[in-house]
Order: structure tokens, then sequence, then C-alpha cells
């Protein structure tokens, strides 16, 4: 599954925000120097997910993005679906009508594929990507 560039970047976004202590606020303007992408873009971005309810804006000084919820009730599915909307089964071959019943060549494998490939970004929670990605030496938290 290939994902849009936004949705990268979100789930980076969430990663890095993760590896914080719980509840403390991380500027976007921090978020977009680690990923290095242009602060106008992960604004946009984190915007989007707090109004997803994934993240919470806190104004004022002090304030910047917290998760909502525990890093680890969070899943790449969970993100992606926030900045791509829900994701739906598309036949492999572009046919309008494809389902069990008026099947395309390959629809029977591809949705076995597509059924495994969506309980891996419903397995992996951001919290464990948070974990991994930070404990590593060399990796900024």
């Amino acid at each position: 599954m290939m994902f849009s560039k936004s949705s990268e970047c979100a789930l980076r976004a969430m990663i890095y925000i993760a590896a914080r202590k719980p509840g403390t606020p991380v500027l976007s303007r921090d978020v977009a120097e680690y990923l290095g992408m242009p602060i106008q873009c992960i604004t946009k971005i984190m915007r989007g997910l707090a109004k997803r309810g994934l993240l919470e804006s806190l104004k004022g000084r002090g304030g910047g993005f917290v998760l909502t919820r525990n890093a680890d009730s969070l899943n790449i599915l969970d993100v992606v679906e926030a900045v791509e909307g829900r994701l739906t089964q598309h036949c492999l071959l572009g046919l309008k009508v494809c389902a069990d019943e008026t099947a395309c060549p390959v629809h029977c494998q591809w949705a076995q594929l597509r059924g495994q490939e969506m309980e891996v970004l419903r397995q992996q929670s951001i919290g464990a990507m948070a974990q991994m990605l930070f404990a590593s030496p060399g990796n900024v938290a």
C-alpha cells in the first residue's frame, strides 16, 4: 500500500510527539525541523489531525500539540484514515463493478491481501513505533 506524502508526514509527526513525555506540548516548528519539512505543511497536517481528534492544539505560552489518547491505543490506520479518509477496497483492475458476485480475475486474492494489509496497519501502535525509533542511539527525542 502506498500512502500519500501527507499521511507519511502525519505518521512521522505522531511518532515524534508520542516519543515525548505524555501531555508535553510539541510545537509544529519542532516537528517541521525534525522532519525537514516546511512548517506550513506540517502545521496544516497537524491541524487536520487535531480537527479529527487525534491531537489537541493548546494555545498560548507553553502551547503546542499533544496526543488526545495514549500512544499505544493509536495505530497506523487511525492516522492514515484521519488524513486520507476511510480506506476502502478498490478493484485492482479499476472495474466499476467488482464484488464477490461479479468478481474480476484477481478479486479473491486481492481482497485477501488487502485484509492482511489492513490488519498489519491496525496492529502497529504509534507508541510502539515511537519506542522502537527513539530508543535507538542517535535518534532525537
